[in-house]
């Protein structure tokens, strides 16, 4: 965690403990909310700019999208095969 993290954890959980120890102080809400929307901000993947190829483009060719039923219904074979053995 580098130093700009730790800073914005420690509001949040002073934010957290002031707002725990008196739930209906409408400003501690407000402190806890904005604290833990700076962490979100902050702690969210930030994409690259520019065009970048969709990697479930190149996974269409190698494992071809299937309806779900059909992968249902192998996973439950093989579930019913295992639970006969278990028997």
């Amino acid at each position: 965690m580098d130093d700009q993290a730790a800073l914005i954890a420690r509001r949040v959980a002073l934010a957290a403990a002031a707002w725990f120890n008196a739930p209906a102080d409408v400003e501690a809400y407000r402190r806890l909310a904005a604290a833990v929307g700076e962490w979100n901000a902050y702690a969210s993947p930030q994409l690259e700019g520019g065009d970048v190829d969709e990697l479930l483009d190149d996974l269409a060719d190698v494992a071809p999208p299937m309806p779900l039923g059909e992968g249902v219904a192998e996973l439950e074979a093989v579930l019913r095969r295992k639970a006969r053995r278990e028997l």
